[in-house]
């Protein structure tokens, strides 16, 4: 398979990531690529919008222009240094990448299957636009950890049910897609929800886009 997987730089995990991405190719059939690293709450947000912590950093809102560079230079690049021609490109995102993810593919047709892994879709306006969109992906993935409606914060603590609504609305539109919780707190431990996410998008590309019977991988 020629499958390119592409996962942003995640923020101080990127030593344990690393050590995970040796194995990729041999447990899953796919060739993982690390983007370079991103200004997180800046280039992976749809549109501006305030902090959500008392202390916290508003969200910029350049993910268009962020998928731009991707589509024109970066991946282009990434791939012609690779020497690859890839049969699908897979994006695996944490978080607000998580959250961008999936809204590019309502944006374009650059990534054919999609994990979102503690994606931020509490983002302020995300599940009113969605539906209006029409997305691309042949699949989608969704995680999150058990912990993570327990928080306090007003915005994070709704993650559930508004994660919740983005797989109806997915499924909704001919989308084949799966919501799974996990064991953990907000991406953490992130391996096993690694595992699980690139495990999913496998078993749906052997099945032809399908939810099908999990296989087992080697880990």
């Amino acid at each position: 398979m020629r499958i390119l997987c592409y996962i942003p730089m995640l923020e101080g995990q990127t030593g344990e990531v690393q050590q995970w991405l040796a194995g990729v190719r041999k447990s899953y059939g796919v060739i993982p690529v690390m983007l370079p690293a991103v200004a997180w709450n800046d280039d992976l947000t749809p549109w501006p919008a305030g902090p959500i912590f008392k202390k916290g950093k508003s969200f910029a809102g350049e993910a268009e222009a962020y998928l731009s560079r991707l589509a024109a230079e970066i991946i282009p690049g990434l791939e012609k240094e690779l020497e690859i021609v890839p049969e699908e490109r897979w994006f695996v995102g944490v978080s607000l990448a998580g959250l961008f993810g999936v809204w590019s593919a309502a944006r374009m047709r650059l990534f054919t299957r999609v994990a979102a892994i503690s994606g931020s879709f509490w983002y302020p306006a995300f599940t009113d636009w969605l539906p209006r969109q029409t997305v691309t992906a042949k699949q989608v993935y969704l995680s999150l950890g058990d912990k993570e409606p327990q928080s306090k914060n007003p915005h994070l603590k709704q993650i559930g049910i508004q994660t919740e609504a983005v797989r109806s609305i997915l499924q909704a539109k001919g989308i084949p897609t799966t919501f799974e919780w996990t064991e953990g707190s907000h991406f953490a431990p992130i391996i096993p929800r690694l595992n699980k996410a690139l495990a999913a998008l496998a078993d749906s590309f052997r099945c032809n886009g399908h939810i099908c019977q999990s296989t087992t991988y080697t880990t």
